[in-house]
């Protein structure tokens, strides 16, 4: 399986969720991750190490319509279980890797998701938020401080200080020009924020130094990154993985889509 066959596969089974062949290979061809299938289903299977632990994710299953409704996608996902298995993970996790996922759990309103991985016999545990917000959104920047496009390691910096779980996304964006960092008048960073890590048009990590939060900063971030999305076309973004509602509702975002993770003991 390759990243070209897995976009077609999911252009054909989910035509709605757009994925590239570029983001495919992202997301599912690292460094851990097995693709399971063919032309007709195909599932990913990513694989972490923590120290002793093995964690295991059931990143995408895709199955291509004229084969669905025949058992494939419960054969996909029961392979993809036994792989994890035989890798030493005990649990089976559903779509929220950090740092690549392709959604942050199963779409409630995908009823055949729901229903297969029902099915599977996972558990659902957990609920996560995404907020759509117009990309004609913009805050000014509090005085003193100034967000520009991040180039160097003040971002990187700031992140592996106090949210090091977010720096290998944020290293993505820098790369790919979609990253920005809010400095004080020192010169010293002080939040940043991401789009389009790995899926395109969506927003996120960001986040802003805990001592400077309520102050306009994040807000401002914010503005920044709607600024760019609209720079390359977009009209609405959507911010992925939400865990503060009340700050992105008050600049204009609303929820947009809901998932649930889940997991399958091994």
């Amino acid at each position: 399986m390759t990243p070209e066959a897995l976009a077609t596969l999911c252009a054909a089974a989910m035509p709605d969720e757009r994925l590239t062949v570029d983001e495919l290979r992202y997301l599912c061809f690292g460094p851990g991750d097995e693709v399971i299938g063919d032309d007709r289903g195909a599932a990913v299977l990513q694989i972490q190490h923590f120290g002793k632990h093995v964690a295991a994710w059931l990143i995408l299953v895709a199955v291509d319509p004229p084969a669905q409704s025949a058992g494939l996608g419960r054969a996909l996902v029961h392979a993809i279980a036994d792989r994890a298995r035989a890798l030493g993970a005990h649990d089976l996790l559903l779509a929220s890797a950090v740092p690549r996922y392709v959604w942050p759990g199963v779409d409630v309103c995908n009823t055949r998701a729901g229903m297969l991985l029902e099915t599977c016999g996972f558990e659902r545990d957990w609920v996560g938020t995404n907020m759509s917000i117009a990309t004609s959104f913009r805050r000014v920047a509090p005085g003193g401080v100034v967000v520009e496009r991040e180039t160097g390691m003040g971002a990187h910096n700031f992140a592996e200080r106090t949210y090091p779980y977010w720096v290998p996304e944020l290293d993505r964006a820098v790369a790919l020009g979609s990253a920005f960092a809010a400095r004080d008048e020192a010169g010293a960073t002080i939040g940043f924020g991401c789009h389009s890590v790995g899926r395109a048009g969506w927003i996120g990590p960001m986040a802003t130094d805990p001592d400077l939060q309520h102050g306009g900063v994040g807000s401002a971030v914010v503005g920044a990154l709607c600024a760019d999305l609209e720079d390359r076309g977009c009209t609405t973004a959507e911010i992925s993985w939400v865990s503060n509602l009340r700050f992105y509702g008050k600049c204009g975002a609303e929820v947009s889509r809901v998932f649930v993770g889940g997991k399958l003991t091994l």
